[in-house]
């Protein structure tokens, strides 16, 4: 059996495919664009903390997952906290400035950075550059992207950064959160809306397929399988996003409106202070008339949304 090439020494062949695939996202944006502007928000802060942990392994308590939600630092969970502000901040992010490295590392690891010194990372099974080699390789990788940004689409280019700086494995752990983190920040720099993209949970639940890419990409020494296989997920994503315009596109009944006038902003509210606040009598009328059609539309948010059926459940308007 032949020795497998390095994957940071692939080449990238444009096949049929990617271009179809660039094609089709770049048509889906613009009509996504027409349709409504998505603002990435806590929901999605959130949940790309918990998916691109859970593909390092580290699975999140519900009661992290509410101090998130909550904007709140969670001492039992530091590496949440730095990866959620790290999200919550995304937008100011720049990709192509290899200084984002630096406020990277300062966010993930507070008592010095584990730069790899090994020819080994764990969950890794391909061969990776030496230690000595690390650094000029990842000077390389910033030259490549800043010298490719006007030269090859924001879309390639992503998928690309996000395979080599696998394949260099700068540190003896979480490269993952940084090469997922700067692929959609790479996609932002293309299409804001693509900041709001259930990426790291599409990539958790697609786990197996990208490393079967990834190995026929190694296997070819040719990173188009994995380009390609990415860009199918972002693709998928896109239809999410449409999907979520849809959902919250709809007026407000005049019934929500009148909740939202007399919740205060920041405030939560619990289902009898809801009714007295309303004039109900019912809590079923609360729940049908004016929580649901307004939990559906994006419009209030809850305290505990874990566990919808808390009965300490609370409320607050977005």
């Amino acid at each position: 059996m032949a020795k497998p090439i390095e994957p940071y020494k692939c080449a990238l062949s444009l096949s049929n495919g990617i271009l179809k695939a660039v094609s089709e996202i770049s048509f889906k944006l613009g009509r996504l664009s027409l349709t409504q502007e998505h603002k990435a928000d806590v929901d999605d802060f959130v949940n790309a903390t918990k998916a691109t942990l859970a593909l390092e392994g580290i699975e999140l308590k519900p009661s992290e997952i509410r101090g998130l939600r909550q904007g709140s630092p969670v001492p039992s969970a530091p590496l949440a906290t730095a990866v959620y502000n790290l999200y919550a901040n995304m937008k100011r992010v720049d990709p192509f400035d290899p200084a984002f490295i630096t406020t990277f590392e300062q966010a993930i690891w507070k008592e010095g950075v584990p730069h790899r010194l090994s020819r080994r990372v764990a969950s890794f099974p391909y061969p990776i550059p030496m230690h000595a080699r690390v650094e000029s390789l990842m000077k390389g990788l910033y030259t490549f992207a800043k010298g490719g940004r006007n030269k090859i689409h924001p879309l390639v280019l992503g998928c690309l950064y996000y395979f080599e700086l696998m394949a260099i494995q700068p540190y003896s752990e979480y490269t993952g959160i940084l090469a997922r983190y700067l692929l959609k920040a790479f996609l932002g720099t293309y299409q804001a809306n693509l900041l709001c993209l259930p990426l790291e949970h599409a990539f958790l639940l697609r786990k197996d397929k990208l490393d079967a890419a990834y190995a026929e990409a190694v296997e070819k020494a040719d990173t188009g399988p994995f380009v390609n296989a990415v860009l199918v997920i972002i693709n998928d994503g896109i239809d999410t996003l449409q999907r979520r315009a849809v959902k919250k596109s709809p007026t407000q009944s005049p019934l929500v409106r009148r909740m939202l006038e007399k919740m205060e902003e920041g405030r939560f509210y619990g289902a009898a202070e809801l009714c007295e606040l309303l004039g109900l009598k019912s809590r079923l009328g609360l729940q049908k008339n004016y929580l649901k059609p307004a939990l559906e539309a994006g419009l209030i948010e809850m305290s505990n949304p874990v566990s919808r059926t808390d009965r300490t459940q609370r409320y607050r308007k977005k």
